[in-house]
């Protein structure tokens, strides 16, 4: 197999590697008893077609693209071993050259591990705040578990500030029905802020059966820029209000609850927020800790894939969640008034900071041989399908071998964070 390497700017390299007819055989007949195994061939069991009668029915030059497939990340990794180097990332491939009874030919371009420095992180030191939850969060996580159980009942009177109301609502600009601003038994909470600011102020008073007319003007950092600085009419017609009777705070509430009593139901609320609290504790220390981990350490050129490759990964992340959350991502980008290119460039500088946290972090496993065992990645397998348990089709993913890999990673990573955060936390030093 010949190849030859070129340095590219920002710690890449391009491989150009050539595998001859000879070294391609092997991954030609297993690319044949795949595809034997995953169609139907009249004659022949799944995966015992013989290669000249695959060839036959699909074609050579299948058969090759097929075998190409596999050859790329064998071929790929062995050159890697050979010059022995150390990459980041999956490599760019470009197919040069791809035909039945000729070398395959292709180009492989990847991101080098950069010239990394480590400062002394042996002495840095981060602070430890005391966790605690006063009395007012309490009392908030009760209200809101009383607003959750709260009766709304019909009344025949004004609307108050405390009460809610259902309307049919109609919004325009200079005459023109606003596209999706006609709404029917839409429901306002007067208790609670509303997306369309002075709103509920105009609805107090209103009684069921009143046809209200109106003009608001929006604020004009609105997220609908259409409709921001605009002065919008209303027509609202009212059909119910409601009052609102929330359950009393007592031990009769507790119960409901599944407690034996207020003060039970209290604790209960005191060690999940304390919980919830040492969480957002131990992240603080962490991302302390990491600062100045990357404030310590001197890197060399950046790969440019590398950082591309994280912001990608951030959006990514960002759309599951928001979808996760039931809004569909473009509806977001709408509200927040940006473009996927604006996004790109938002996240460059903290994608940047993560690839220099993740290449110092890597640096350290290695520099003090910290190490993951397969049965360590088991278990944080199963750990995550339980988390996917009601979504099987992901099963396959997070078992596959490039999601080990990826949790290997993330557990090694955590061995790395927890033993610099027992040295940097050291009371002795503080």
């Amino acid at each position: 197999m010949q190849h030859t390497l070129q340095k590219l700017p920002k710690s890449t390299i391009e491989l150009l590697i050539e595998l001859t007819t000879a070294e391609m055989q092997p991954y030609l007949q297993k690319a044949a008893t795949q595809l034997s195994q995953t169609n139907t061939i009249p004659g022949f069991r799944p995966g015992k077609a013989p290669y000249d009668e695959i060839s036959r029915r699909f074609g050579i030059q299948r058969v090759w693209e097929e075998a190409a497939v596999i050859a790329v990340p064998k071929a790929f990794a062995q050159i890697i071993q050979e010059e022995k180097i150390e990459t980041l990332g999956s490599p760019e491939v470009e197919v040069v050259k791809l035909a039945a009874d000729n070398p395959f030919i292709f180009k492989a371009t990847v991101a080098l591990l950069p010239e990394i420095t480590l400062g002394d992180y042996s002495k840095i030191v981060i602070s430890a705040k005391e966790v605690a939850v006063p009395e007012t969060q309490i009392d908030k996580v009760l209200a809101d578990l009383a607003k959750m159980q709260t009766k709304e009942v019909v009344v025949d009177r004004a609307a108050g500030i405390q009460d809610k109301v259902t309307v049919d609502m109609t919004m325009s600009l200079d005459s023109v029905p606003l596209d999706g601003g006609a709404t029917k038994d839409h429901s306002i909470y007067l208790t609670e802020e509303y997306y369309i600011p002075g709103l509920k102020e105009k609805l107090v008073g209103a009684k069921k059966g009143g046809q209200l007319e109106f003009r608001i003007k929006f604020p004009k950092t609105h997220y609908q820029k259409m409709l921001a600085d605009k002065e919008i009419d209303f027509k609202v017609n009212v059909k119910d209000v409601f009052e609102l009777q929330r359950p009393p705070l007592d031990d009769d509430f507790a119960h409901r609850l599944g407690k034996d009593n207020l003060a039970d139901l209290k604790a209960l609320i005191r060690h999940n927020l304390e919980e919830e609290a040492r969480g957002k504790e131990t992240e603080r220390q962490e991302l302390e800790l990491l600062d100045k981990l990357v404030e310590l350490t001197k890197f060399g050129d950046l790969p440019e894939v590398l950082i591309n490759e994280e912001v990608l990964k951030m959006i990514g992340e960002l759309e599951d969640g928001i979808v996760r959350q039931g809004m569909e991502f473009t509806d977001y980008l709408k509200k927040v008034g940006r473009t996927r290119d604006e996004l790109r460039l938002d996240f460059a500088p903290p994608a940047l900071k993560r690839v220099k946290t993740a290449l110092a972090i890597r640096r350290i496993a290695k520099d003090h041989n910290v190490s993951v065992n397969e049965e360590e990645v088991d278990r944080e397998v199963e750990r995550v399908l339980e988390v996917y348990k009601d979504a099987p089709e992901q099963h396959e993913q997070i078992r596959s071998p490039g999601a080990r890999e990826y949790l290997k990673g993330v557990l090694r990573n955590r061995k790395v964070i927890a033993w610099l955060k027992e040295q940097a936390l050291n009371t002795n030093r503080v």
